[in-house]
């Protein structure tokens, strides 16, 4: 969070930003890694014509790194997507009812990458290292 921190105080940012949410959304992260974060999410707001860089732009740049930019030529039937949406929601389900399992934190269904969706699950801190039964639920 405190590298994050460092790399932050070049943009403009909104009031919005919660950097321990950003850090723990990125576990393994170099720096390197959280300086681009930073920077994509300063190009996403730019792109948008804004003035500050929101929680919306560093969630648009955490995506684009983790799991490639949006395939937007890609065209999915309703029938793709229905399937889609069940098997992601399915994901979401397994990961609430796992005894400790990390919180979801996002749930898409826009192709990216080679995944027609994805499900994040949001840490809730640093894990130097873990439990049986936490390894288990992941």
């Amino acid at each position: 969070e405190q590298i994050l921190k460092v790399h932050m105080r070049r943009v403009p940012l909104a009031a919005d930003i919660d950097a321990s949410v950003i850090a723990r959304g990125t576990p393994g992260f170099s720096g390197a890694d959280l300086a681009n974060l930073v920077n994509e999410a300063a190009l996403f707001a730019a792109r948008g014509n804004k003035r500050v860089v929101s929680m919306v732009e560093f969630e648009k740049a955490k995506d684009k790194i983790m799991m490639g930019a949006e395939r937007r030529s890609m065209v999915m039937t309703e029938a793709q997507k229905e399937s889609t949406a069940y098997h992601e929601a399915g994901h979401a389900i397994i990961g609430r009812l796992v005894p400790e399992h990390d919180p979801v934190h996002k749930v898409t269904i826009i192709p990216r990458g080679r995944a027609l969706g994805v499900t994040f699950f949001l840490p809730e801190g640093d894990a130097i290292s873990a439990s049986r039964q936490k390894l288990e639920s992941q």
